[in-house]
């Protein structure tokens, strides 16, 4: 008796053979005739007879579709009336028919010689003279298109190569201008590095910015430069915080810290500096010697300035802010020079004079409602300052206790 797989395994076998049998006898017989249908014609207009004769809608169909004669009926009167037209309106009709059925078109067009051969070749001259006239428009549109892009792309790289404030303000000026269509602009942009785009959007007004944006082509260009604009504004507001901070220490202690690009960038350092005030920025450059260094962080404020709020209006008052306290500090290293030959008696005496005769304050006005002043008093504790703590001692210990517990509370505040 037959297990349950046998019968299971017989059956599988019957299917194949059925299949096969199926494929063999209606599949491949039915795809062949399907391209004999398509590919003969006589074939075609001869099944289509026994075809029209099925009942219902696929009788129907094949009984509506024109024989043989009937299409070369057709085929006759196109013939006849289009070598009666004008060359022009032929022509278009002629590429009617051409783009619908290419066999159509040269059974007329045999026709139409046999007609007249001399316009049917003037027509066809037409046609082919039109043809050519359409690829070269093409071609030159091609070359146009190409010219453009190669343009967007030389503009792109220039733009890159300028510096951030020169190449903000020609955006601007050739917006102002109409030079450029904020379309160019953002196609100018998706063809720069990502992160020179972002640099120079954030410095573009809100408005022309977000214009510039929506005319990307590409979302995800246009994602990933917000994107990195936001980044840009974050950092910003990280360094203001931190010049929150930095303004009320010594300007000694910050020197390490602010006066070279080991910690922070020079575009960093501009940032923090531009938040920290005239005069404490004064205070902390005063101290350094590298003249080069402070020349392109000067320089680097005044581009951010003009960035953010169109103008500087603060360089001019750091650099005439750094010359005052550089004075003040040369006045206090030469009398130290001529203290330091002394006993701590006589200084004491001298620091004494200083800081009871003080005269009126020495006073400096910048711009901005920013003033500089100094007295023999602030000279004379910032010599004590330059001693060391035991030459200090000493001196205080020649003066009056009241004198020397005054000069001591001042000890330990920042040159004014």
């Amino acid at each position: 008796m037959a297990t349950v797989e046998e019968k299971s395994k017989q059956g599988i076998g019957i299917g194949k053979i059925l299949l096969i049998v199926f494929i063999v006898f209606f599949i491949i017989p039915m795809t062949i005739l399907a391209a004999i249908y398509y590919t003969n014609e006589n074939f075609k207009m001869e099944a289509n007879k026994y075809l029209s004769k099925l009942p219902g809608a696929v009788g129907d169909y094949f009984e509506n579709y024109p024989t043989k004669e009937e299409i070369n009926n057709q085929i006759h009167l196109l013939a006849n009336y289009l070598i009666k037209l004008d060359d022009n309106r032929a022509v278009d009709k002629l590429n009617l028919i051409k783009s619908k059925d290419q066999k159509a078109f040269n059974d007329i067009i045999k026709l139409m010689y046999k007609a007249n051969s001399i316009k049917t070749k003037k027509i066809l001259d037409s046609m082919r003279n039109n043809s050519m006239k359409t690829n070269l428009l093409k071609n030159i549109l091609d070359q146009i298109e190409k010219e453009e892009d190669n343009e967007i792309i030389s503009q792109a790289k220039y733009i890159e190569s300028l510096s951030t404030i020169i190449a903000v303000n020609k955006i601007k000026s050739d917006i102002v201008q109409n030079k450029i269509s904020y379309k160019d602009l953002a196609k100018i942009f998706e063809n720069m590095d990502e992160e020179k785009a972002a640099e120079l959007l954030r410095y573009i007004d809100s408005d022309v910015k977000d214009e510039i944006l929506d005319d990307f082509t590409s979302i995800q260009a246009r994602n990933s430069i917000s994107m990195k604009i936001n980044e840009l504004k974050d950092k910003q507001l990280q360094l203001k915080n931190l010049s929150d901070i930095y303004s009320i220490e010594s300007p000694a202690n910050l020197v390490k810290i602010l006066g070279n690009t080991k910690t922070y960038k020079m575009e960093e350092l501009a940032e923090i500096y531009r938040n920290i005030g005239v005069l404490k920025t004064a205070q902390i450059l005063s101290n350094l010697e590298d003249n080069k260094f402070i020349f392109e962080l000067i320089n680097s404020i005044k581009e951010k300035e003009i960035l953010l709020k169109g103008k500087d209006t603060v360089t001019d008052d750091i650099l005439k802010a750094i010359k005052v306290y550089r004075q003040f500090n040369n006045n206090v290293k030469e009398l130290t020079a001529i203290y330091e030959k002394m006993d701590e008696k006589q200084i004491a005496e001298l620091i004494k004079r200083m800081i009871r005769n003080s005269g009126k304050p020495v006073k400096y006005v910048l711009g901005n409602g920013n003033t500089i002043s100094f007295t023999d008093e602030d000279i004379a504790i910032n010599v004590l300052k330059s001693f060391n703590e035991k030459k200090v001692a000493s001196i205080l210990s020649y003066l009056d206790s009241n004198l020397s517990s005054e000069i001591s509370k001042k000890l330990a505040i920042p040159v004014p």
